[in-house]
C-alpha cells in the first residue's frame, strides 16, 4: 500500500550527512516513532497501533523507533510479533490478545516508586533494577536477538558518557559517537529500561559490555570518540533526554514518517523559583522543550520542502496530545467525547499504575489522532474509523 507513496529522492535538509545514511534511505520506506511520556505515552501509542492494524498497515511499517514510555508499547508489540496472525488484508486478528491486553496489564503496575527506592541501596543501580522488573513482569526475559527482522525495532536511550543517542536493535547496540557492537545477549527489558530511565529517579542503566563476544568495528562506521573505555560500560538514561520524539532513528532512513507524541505535563509557572532544585528542574525541562520544538520544526520543514522532482523531502503525519483534532482537514471518523482528550492531557507521565477508567481514554485519544492524522497527511485514501477501538 505504501508503495504508492513516495518522498523525494533528492538530497535536501540532510544533504550534508554521510554517504552511509543516503545509502540506507528509501523514498517509500515507512518509519513510525513513538515518543516518551510514561504510561500516558504507552497507552496513547497503543491506540495508534490498533488503528494501523485495522487498516492492515502494521506489516508495512519498516522501522519502529521508540523512546521512554513509547518503548514499553514498542517492546510489547515486538515481543508479541511472532504470535500475531495476519490475514490476507494484513490485519492481525489476535492483536488484542497479544498486544492490547498486555499494554493494559503493564500500565497497571506501580514501578517508579519502588525503583526509585532501590536506587538508594548501596551498589544497586535504579536503572538496572528497572530492567529486571521489566524482564520479569512484562517482557519475559526475551532477548533482543529473538525480535523479528521486520519491522526493525529501535529502542533509543541517551549515553551520558558521550552525550549521544544510544540505540538497541535486534542485531546491534550503537552510539554513533563511540561504539557499534553486534549484540547476542541483551534483553528487551534492558533496552526498554535504558530508554525509559528518567533521571534521577529511574536512572542510570549501566550496560556491561566488557569481556563479551562482540564486534567492535563496522566497516562503514567511524566513531567520533575512538576510546576503548567508552565501549566498556555505557551509562544510559531516558532516550527523551536526547530525542523525546524518537525521530532520529527514522527520518534519515525513511521517506514516509508517522510520528506520535503524547505530550507532557510541564507548563508555565509564575513561581519565583527560589529553590535550587526547582531551578534545576526548570532548566532541564527547558532544554527538553527546546529539543522537541527543534525537531517539530525540522519535521514541518521536511514535509513542506518540495525538491526538484516536485516531491516533498519527506511525507509525514505528526500529532500530539495537544493537537486540536479538528485541524486535520478530513471527513471525521469515530471520535470520542471531547472530555477524553482533556483526560488524556491530564494523565500522569509517571510509571504509576492506572485504573481501567484512566487507561481507556488515553488509548481512545491515540486511536482518534492516528485515524485523523494519517488520513490527512498520508495520501492512501484510507477509510475513516467507524467505531471505538476494541480495548476491553
Amino acid at each position: 500500500m505504501f508503495e504508492t507513496v513516495s518522498a523525494s529522492s533528492d538530497l535536501g535538509f540532510f544533504k550534508s550527512n554521510s554517504p552511509e545514511i543516503h545509502k540506507s534511505y528509501r523514498v517509500n520506506r515507512v518509519g513510525l516513532s513513538m515518543s516518551g511520556g510514561g504510561y500516558r505515552a504507552t497507552l496513547f501509542h497503543a491506540g495508534v497501533v490498533i488503528r494501523l492494524n485495522e487498516w492492515g498497515l502494521l506489516p508495512k511499517i519498516d522501522r519502529i523507533s521508540s523512546v521512554s514510555g513509547g518503548s514499553i508499547t514498542a517492546g510489547i508489540l515486538a515481543t508479541a510479533w511472532s504470535k500475531l496472525v495476519f490475514n490476507d488484508d494484513g490485519i492481525a486478528t489476535n492483536l488484542k490478545e497479544h498486544f492490547t491486553d498486555r499494554v493494559i496489564e503493564a500500565t497497571k503496575l506501580n514501578i517508579d516508586v519502588k525503583t526509585g527506592f532501590a536506587g538508594f541501596v548501596p551498589f544497586v543501580s535504579a536503572g538496572n533494577f528497572l530492567a529486571g522488573t521489566y524482564d520479569k513482569r512484562i517482557f519475559n526475559h526475551m532477548l533482543l536477538r529473538d525480535l523479528p527482522e521486520h519491522p526493525k525495532f529501535i529502542f533509543n536511550a541517551t549515553n551520558l558518557q558521550t552525550g549521544g543517542l544510544f540505540r538497541f536493535t535486534r542485531d546491534y547496540v550503537a552510539d554513533w559517537r563511540a561504539l557499534y557492537m553486534t549484540d547476542h545477549f541483551h534483553t528487551v527489558g534492558q533496552a526498554v529500561a535504558a530508554s525509559s530511565a528518567f533521571p534521577p529517579v529511574l536512572s542510570p542503566v549501566r550496560l556491561a559490555l566488557n569481556g563479551i563476544d562482540k564486534t567492535l568495528e563496522n566497516p562503514e562506521y567511524k566513531p567520533r570518540f575512538d576510546n576503548p573505555e567508552l565501549r566498556t560500560e555505557p551509562v544510559l538514561v531516558d532516550g527523551g533526554v536526547y530525542d523525546n520524539l524518537g525521530l532520529e532513528s527514522i527520518w534519515k532512513h525513511c521517506g514516509v514518517l508517522i510520528s506520535s507524541y503524547s505530550g507532557w505535563n510541564y507548563g508555565p509557572t509564575a513561581k519565583s523559583m527560589t529553590r535550587l532544585d526547582k531551578q534545576t528542574l526548570a532548566v532541564a525541562y527547558t532544554f527538553l522543550a527546546a529539543s522537541i520544538d527543534w525537531r517539530e520544526r525540522v519535521l514541518y520543514k521536511l514535509a513542506n520542502n518540495i525538491l526538484s522532482d516536485d516531491l516533498p523531502e519527506r511525507v509525514s503525519a505528526y500529532w500530539t496530545a495537544e493537537t486540536d483534532i479538528d485541524d486535520f482537514d478530513v471527513p471525521p471518523g469515530w471520535r470520542p467525547d471531547p472530555s477524553v482528550f482533556e483526560k488524556t492531557r491530564n494523565t500522569s507521565t509517571r510509571l504509576k499504575g492506572l485504573w481501567r477508567e484512566e487507561q481507556i481514554p488515553v488509548v481512545q485519544a491515540g486511536y482518534a489522532y492516528a485515524d485523523a492524522g494519517i488520513r490527512a497527511k498520508i495520501p492512501l485514501d484510507l477509510p475513516p474509523s467507524s467505531g471505538a477501538p476494541e480495548i476491553i
